[in-house]
C-alpha cells in the first residue's frame, strides 16, 4: 500500500495508471480495515490520486470516499496521524477547478468548522482550506458554510502573525462577503470589518490584495 501511495504521488501519468488497475475501489473498502495503520494509509492514497487533478478528484468522490474520510474524521478511535491525513484527503476532495459536484462535498462542511478549533496546526491548516475551497462559488454555498458558525472563528484567525492560517481564513471570509446579503451582514456582525483593517497594511503583497478584495465584496 505504502509503494502505490508513493506512486499515486507521482507524474499524472503514474496516477492514471494506478487508477485504471482498479486500486480506487480496494483502497476505498481499506478505508474500513480494523487496522488503524491500513485506514491511514488508504486515506493517504486516495488523498494522493484526489490531488492529482479534477477529473481524478471526482472518480474518488463517486466511489464514495468523502463519506468514508468523514466517518474516519468523527471517529474517537482515530489516531491523530489519520485524523491529519483525513483532514488532508477531505481537502483534496474539495480542491481543483472545475469544483466538484456540491451535493458530493457539502457533508465536510460541519466537519470542518469543528476541525478550525483544532490545537493540531496540520489538522487546522487543511480544514481551514477545506472550508475556503466549499466557499468558493455560488450563494448556497457561502450560505451553507456560514450557517455552520463559522465566521467567529475565521475572524480570530485574521489576526493571526502565521500565513498559513491568516491566508486560507482570509480567503474564506472574501468568499463569504461574496454572498447574498444576509451571509455578507453574518460576517460584519462578527467583527470582520476591524479585523480587516490592519490587514490592509500588511507586509504581505498578497495578503493586502485579499484583504482588498474582501472589503470590495
Amino acid at each position: 500500500m505504502w509503494a502505490l501511495t508513493n506512486i499515486a504521488s507521482g507524474t499524472h501519468e503514474h496516477t492514471r495508471y494506478l487508477v485504471e488497475q482498479g486500486v480506487i475501489p480496494i483502497f476505498t473498502k481499506l478505508l474500513s480495515s480494523p487496522h488503524h495503520k491500513i485506514r491511514e494509509q488508504s486515506a493517504w492514497a486516495l488523498g494522493n490520486i484526489a490531488g492529482d487533478c479534477a477529473e481524478m478528484r471526482d472518480l474518488v468522490l463517486q466511489h464514495g470516499v468523502m463519506k468514508e474520510t468523514l466517518r474516519l474524521l468523527t471517529d474517537k478511535e482515530s489516531k491523530l496521524p489519520l485524523i491529519r491525513i483525513a483532514t488532508w484527503t477531505m481537502s483534496n476532495l474539495c480542491r481543483a477547478k472545475p469544483q466538484p459536484d456540491f451535493k458530493l462535498v457539502k457533508d465536510a462542511i460541519p466537519i470542518a468548522a469543528r476541525l478550525i478549533y483544532s490545537t493540531d496546526k496540520e489538522v487546522l491548516v487543511d480544514a481551514l482550506w477545506t472550508l475556503s475551497f466549499l466557499s468558493d462559488g455560488k450563494d448556497k454555498k457561502q450560505k451553507a458554510v456560514a450557517e455552520a458558525a463559522v465566521c467567529p472563528r475565521l475572524v480570530t484567525l485574521l489576526q493571526s502573525n502565521e500565513l498559513q492560517f491568516l491566508v486560507p481564513a482570509l480567503r474564506t471570509i472574501g468568499n463569504l462577503m461574496s454572498g447574498d446579503d444576509a451571509t455578507t451582514q453574518k460576517v460584519i456582525d462578527c467583527a470582520a470589518l476591524n479585523a480587516l483593517v490592519p490587514l490592509l497594511n500588511h507586509p504581505k503583497p498578497g495578503v493586502r490584495k485579499e484583504a482588498c478584495w474582501t472589503v470590495s465584496n
